[in-house]
């Protein structure tokens, strides 16, 4: 009966809004070698509904006078299922073989009109040496049930001109052993997933791994060293992924040109204080700023439209200077002598 109702589903899914008749459908069962009859379809059509009734709170499949079996609606909305598709093309660590197999499963109980509307572009042959999937079905289970997870981290070397895959020291600075980790949370940040759980050789600290850069996950025994209570752990994730990686917490005021308005907004918040200057410059103040070298980055990236302000810092007891503007004046000239040797 389930291979019926499946053959049913696939029937009007590709005949959608057209109508597919009793008849037609115990033929096109026949076709494919199951004998059924006018009662029993109607049986397996109710059973379909009662199916997607469960789960969506509306039956799937409409019967039309003279028109026969109809499904009027999508199973998804257009846009929900754009986001969803987007979500999987776009990651940047998932396999060519995983998005395809993700996106037949996703697109399953869509049309082929939905599908030409959303006009999806190719995949792109991409090979990875490790699979996103795996990596993160193995690390949530091992979060549910509270277990240790072994895996090699690693890093790149140059052979032949070309980059290659080498395992990184766990953090001892000698040794290539593989990390121990007690997994707490997965986090996506840039279209990248991490992993925030506890390393014993770093045991001051929470620990954060990109979970593309981790081979050979699995689950081990030992004791699961549970100390989130020690951290606010939402803390921890808005500082490292929000507002670039930890360092001084300061306050910060900058100016910048109108064109960078709506990146500033982004990268900041729209909770900043924002006055207007002359022509098209503006003067932003943002208090809570984590000095380290990403926000330094970022501001290099924005070249000339940006002019950053010596930044205070906000507890009075780091009494070490906030040389923010003073290194981004210095890589900017070792940029320039680059270009006029």
């Amino acid at each position: 009966m389930g291979e019926k109702m499946a053959l049913i589903l696939q029937l009007l899914l590709t005949n959608r809004q057209i109508g597919i008749k009793n008849e037609e459908i115990v033929n096109y069962l026949s076709e494919r070698g199951f004998k059924s009859h006018r009662k029993e379809v109607g049986q397996l059509v109710h059973n379909l509904n009662d199916f997607f009734t469960f789960f969506i709170g509306y039956p799937l499949i409409h019967g039309k006078p003279k028109k026969g079996y109809v499904i009027e609606n999508e199973y998804y909305e257009d846009g929900e299922l754009k986001l969803l598709v987007d979500a999987i093309l776009f990651n940047k660590d998932a396999s060519a073989k995983e998005k395809e197999a993700l996106l037949e499963k996703l697109l399953s109980f869509s049309s082929v009109y939905q599908k030409e509307r959303l006009s999806m572009m190719p995949l792109l042959e991409t090979e990875q040496p490790f699979s996103l999937i795996l990596n993160l079905t193995t690390i949530l289970h091992a979060i549910d049930e509270h277990k240790n997870i072994t895996f090699h981290y690693i890093d790149y070397a140059i052979s032949n001109s070309h980059p290659i895959e080498i395992t990184a020291k766990n953090g001892n600075g000698k040794t290539k052993e593989d990390y121990n980790v007690s997994p707490y949370r997965i986090y996506l940040d840039n279209n990248h997933y991490y992993l925030i759980g506890y390393f014993s050789k770093r045991k001051t600290n929470l620990s954060m791994y990109r979970i593309d850069r981790m081979r050979y996950v699995r689950r081990i025994g030992g004791i699961y060293v549970d100390i989130q209570d020690q951290y606010d752990l939402e803390g921890f994730i808005t500082k490292r992924f929000h507002m670039f990686a930890s360092g001084q917490e300061v306050a910060l005021t900058f100016r910048f040109k109108g064109v960078l308005l709506r990146e500033i907004v982004s990268r900041f918040g729209n909770t900043i204080h924002v006055n207007k200057l002359k022509e098209d410059w503006y003067q932003a103040s943002v208090d809570h700023v984590l000095m380290n070298d990403g926000l330094k980055m970022w501001f290099l990236m924005q070249g000339a439209n940006v002019y950053v302000n010596e930044p205070v810092a906000l507890k009075e007891e780091i009494n070490e200077p906030v040389a923010l503007k003073e290194e981004i004046e210095q890589d900017l000239k070792k940029a320039l002598s680059l270009y006029q040797k």
